[in-house]
């Protein structure tokens, strides 16, 4: 199965993964991987190395908190490698969209997949309501 790394800064991974599970039940094969102010680069880069180690089969889905932050920087590396694939900007509907359609999918269209769903989720709830009732008029 593809694996799903979440790379974050703090804890918003493990909240990511956390909140995923309430909403979908706990899934195999997705991993929070946090980094804090006291570690190095060098670890992040370790820890996100050891998670995404096991995935090198079947592929790896990583999403990062930010671009050019020190999650997404280590990934540089990560995504030199055969059957990586990562996506920054991570939001909750990539998480749900990344762990729902992942089984049966190739891991190129799983990215493309979790890329559109966290662009479609980014959305101005009042102009949408504005629009949806001057539709209706």
């Amino acid at each position: 199965m593809i694996g799903v790394v979440i790379i974050t800064h703090g804890t918003l991974s493990e909240q990511l993964v956390e909140t995923a599970a309430l909403i979908m039940g706990e899934a195999a094969d997705v991993h929070a991987v946090s980094f804090t102010a006291r570690e190095s680069l060098e670890v992040l880069r370790q820890k996100a190395m050891a998670t995404i180690e096991g995935y090198r089969a079947d592929g790896c889905l990583i999403l990062t908190d930010i671009m050019g932050g020190s999650a997404t920087n280590v990934c540089v590396e990560l995504m030199k490698m055969e059957k990586v694939e990562v996506i920054t900007g991570v939001n909750l509907p990539m998480v749900l969209e990344a762990i729902g359609y992942r089984d049966g999918a190739d891991l190129k269209t799983l990215a493309a997949k979790v890329l559109e769903s966290g662009i479609r989720s980014i959305i101005n709830f009042k102009e949408f309501f504005e629009k949806r009732a001057a539709k209706k008029k």
